[in-house]
């Protein structure tokens, strides 16, 4: 804006009146309260004054279009909002595609009577990543405490490894490693590389057997399995590994859904993507009004007449 204010010789002031005032030209959707039938919601931070620094973001689960961006991700703002919709207009929202945020599950109960939930597969997987490599972390630990250190740097240094699909883990390739060199180690392909980071403990290697097979039966949308292997887990199991892998039993029939259907939330992340760039190239913004304005505009929902 400072540049555009230098370029057309008036005062910021005049660029800034000039933006609100593209606000009237919203387009029709957006002030009738219409939805789509599928609905993605997501957060993303505003960090703008006098208002929540989570801003909420919704945009239509099949093409991708930005539908509206508000001040709150807080359940009782967004209630108001979802509802001075009519009751015939909710129940057009079929799906509701969303993270692992409880606040958004209330929606279809309180804004969306007839939509079901659809937990993200991203954030799926990001829990069994995030579960397991917390995990790692544990067991090196214990190996530094029993003066495993060499074992510990090498389970530190070769992390992704182990996150890595087990399915495209190469098992003739053979190349020396960086954590074990040559002439001590022969040379050895990426599978019994693995093999001998995981051998440095055994409650690691059945960690990773229980998370390779999850991981696997997700990626191949067998819920059934998924979840049978999810609530028959061996009492033997880390009980944090374990307590952290069942907490997805309470988003079932979300991750049930995701897996039936092929929505995701993978278009909003990308705006939520261009909002970060957007706030980092003006320095962040003072005012949700004019951010919202701006995103409308980059959205291509206001058309400038």
């Amino acid at each position: 804006m400072t540049l555009i204010a230098k370029l057309c010789q008036v005062s910021l002031t005049t660029v800034l009146r000039v933006l609100k005032s593209v606000e009237t030209q919203l387009p029709h959707q957006l002030k009738s309260q219409r939805f789509p039938d599928v609905l993605m919601v997501d957060e993303f931070k505003s960090h703008a004054s006098r208002e929540d620094k989570m801003s909420f973001i919704c945009a239509d689960g099949k093409t991708g279009e930005l539908v509206d961006i508000l001040p709150s991700r807080t359940l009782n703002k967004l209630t108001v909002y979802f509802n001075r919709m009519p009751l015939e207009e909710q129940k057009k929202v079929k799906f509701l595609v969303t993270d692992m945020n409880a606040a958004y599950f209330q929606l279809t109960k309180t804004g969306f009577p007839t939509a079901n939930i659809i937990i993200d597969r991203f954030h799926v997987i990001k829990h069994l990543n995030t579960a397991f490599n917390e995990f790692r972390v544990r067991e090196m630990k214990v190996l530094i405490r029993q003066k495993k250190n060499s074992e510990a740097n090498k389970l530190k240094s070769n992390w992704k490894f182990l996150l890595k699909n087990q399915q495209n883990i190469s098992i003739s390739e053979f190349k020396t490693w960086r954590s074990f060199p040559s002439p001590k180690y022969p040379i050895l392909t990426k599978s019994m590389m693995i093999d001998r980071l995981l051998s440095f403990s055994a409650n690691l290697k059945e960690a990773y057997d229980i998370f390779q097979l999850l991981t696997y039966h997700f990626r191949n949308k067998d819920g059934q399995s998924f979840f049978d292997l999810l609530k028959n887990l061996p009492n033997n199991l880390d009980k944090l590994f374990k307590d952290k892998l069942e907490n997805l039993l309470a988003y079932e029939t979300g991750i049930r859904n995701a897996l039936l259907y092929d929505f995701s939330n993978g278009k909003i992340e990308a705006k939520d993507t261009h909002i970060k760039t957007l706030k980092r190239v003006s320095y962040g913004f003072k005012s949700f009004h004019n951010m919202r304005i701006r995103i409308l505009l980059i959205n291509g929902l206001i058309k400038i007449k």
